[in-house]
């Protein structure tokens, strides 16, 4: 047995460049891979089965982080005046950058484009349960994590239910 959950966005899906978070025994995963690699190219052994699916959730969970603090400071921005394309392209100039900033900044919130066939904000929040669910079973809190899911919560009930989950902008 094996859990491969995978990670990047559609594209890279349909290009065969994902990132592929393996939970195996070494023998199953050394079988595995080469098929793996059909269709990822960074391919981790993260330990037995079931730690590609933790793994997975924490990538998630630090995702999420991050958009959360990208709306916050396209908030601050805007309030204070600057255009928000700008600051994103210095942001991603500096030690701000990531995929997070390049993808769901530039290419969702900067647009206010949320479409209803990608990641949902149901979905994200789904998601950030099941890390903090892992953290209380290990006895930890994540606060910034809970901050991150009442932010989501507010985002359903504000009637984003379906759709991309850096929708949560609209709500900060």
């Amino acid at each position: 047995f094996s859990d491969a959950p995978v990670a990047r966005t559609r594209a890279a899906a349909e290009a065969g460049t994902l990132s592929i978070m393996v939970g195996a025994e070494s023998r199953v995963f050394n079988a595995l891979e080469p098929l793996l690699r059909m269709m990822g190219e960074e391919i981790t052994h993260c330990g037995t089965v079931g730690s590609g699916q933790l793994v997975k959730i924490m990538n998630n969970m630090v995702l999420f982080q991050t958009v959360s603090a990208l709306a916050e400071a396209l908030a601050i921005g805007r309030g204070a005046g600057i255009d928000p394309a700008v600051m994103f392209s210095a942001l991603s100039k500096g030690s701000a950058d990531s995929f997070a900033l390049r993808n769901h900044g530039m290419k969702a919130m900067l647009l206010d484009k949320f479409p209803h066939d990608a990641f949902s904000t149901a979905y994200a929040m789904k998601d950030l349960d099941y890390a903090l669910e892992l953290a209380r079973d290990v006895g930890f809190e994540a606060p910034g994590a809970q901050v991150v899911r009442d932010r989501f919560r507010q985002a359903i009930d504000a009637g984003f239910h379906d759709s991309y989950f850096p929708v949560v902008s609209r709500v900060i």
